[in-house]
């Protein structure tokens, strides 16, 4: 969870209250919440963040068993973790801002 996008996915999952999605769909989402934070532009691109979620992010999230991610269809399904979730919200308060 030290990367920002890996937080990104726990919160977009929680924040909208989803437990499916697609890769692309998630990336233009976190794309969105990148291009509102601290976090260099060149990273927030919507191409970038889906390379960056299939290459590395949601394969680690899938073996820590946060997320099942099937690669060649490109779903994404979240189970929910508590503890992720409230270390999530407290690492957003506080840093006070969105780049999750």
């Amino acid at each position: 969870m030290a990367d920002w996008r890996r937080r990104a996915v726990c919160h977009y999952f929680t924040s909208a209250d989803q437990t499916a999605a697609d890769v692309g769909a998630l990336a233009s989402a976190i794309s969105e919440l990148g291009g509102t934070s601290t976090v260099d532009a060149a990273d927030t691109s919507p191409s970038t963040i889906q390379t960056q979620l299939e290459e590395e992010h949601l394969p680690v999230l899938h073996r820590i068993g946060l997320i099942d991610y099937d690669e060649r269809s490109g779903a994404v399904k979240y189970w929910g973790s508590p503890t992720v979730e409230k270390w999530a919200d407290h690492a957003a308060a506080v840093t006070q801002q969105t780049d999750f």
